[in-house]
């Protein structure tokens, strides 16, 4: 347990340290380019779902860059952790820091007097976040280009603002602002099957490359 909290410490200064600082940047300027106050359920599912939901990109994407750098990658190898160990500790690290600044933005919101259920508005800022996240990872994964990994998750959230809600059914990422919850349940399973997905495949990929 104690290998693990030291794994824990030394990703979230070298791996997430970036990241927590741009959506701490972003929850500090939202106040300033949106109203923020006494606002409905639908205005407030529109700032969770457009806006805090950018949050699983930044912060889930960072789970597989450290493994880029053919030293860290070799420092893993030799160690007794394997690799899917740590990519789980990144991801559950991701998540936590995405709950603990997503409450602490919702609870913001409800100290501003907006009227909102923050049990499902804080689930479906997971599990947008999470679909995201885990888009932007299964690409990461396959690919192994940082570029293509925030493209394909920033295209699909812009797709949303298009046509997305007539052909993307279930997976359309805005449906609370028109009041139906449902297709948040879908969204969050496939996130989590793209996460995981995406796990077996980096591993996969470097065992290949570990027995060569």
């Amino acid at each position: 347990m104690e290998r693990y909290l030291k794994i824990s410490i030394i990703n979230l200064k070298i791996t997430f340290l970036p990241h927590i600082l741009v959506i701490l940047f972003m929850c500090f300027i939202a106040p300033f380019i949106m109203g923020v106050q006494n606002l409905q359920p639908d205005q407030v599912a529109k700032i969770v779902e457009s806006y805090l939901s950018l949050f699983g990109i930044i912060l889930f994407l960072p789970v597989f860059i450290p493994d880029m750098n053919n030293n860290i990658r070799d420092l893993i190898a030799s160690k007794k952790e394997s690799m899917i160990t740590h990519h789980c500790i990144r991801v559950m690290e991701a998540l936590i820091l995405l709950f603990l600044v997503g409450m602490l933005f919702l609870f913001y919101l409800k100290s501003g007097d907006c009227r909102f259920l923050i049990e499902k508005m804080s689930y479906s800022l997971i599990a947008n976040s999470i679909f995201l996240g885990g888009m932007g990872m299964l690409v990461f994964a396959i690919s192994n280009q940082v570029a293509f990994a925030y493209m394909i998750p920033i295209t699909y959230y812009i797709i949303c603002y298009g046509s997305g809600k007539k052909y993307l059914g279930n997976f359309y990422l805005f449906t609370m602002q028109y009041g139906s919850f449902q297709e948040k349940y879908y969204i969050f399973v496939l996130g989590l099957i793209m996460i995981t997905t995406a796990i077996i495949v980096r591993d996969v990929k470097f065992n290949l490359r570990k027995y060569k």
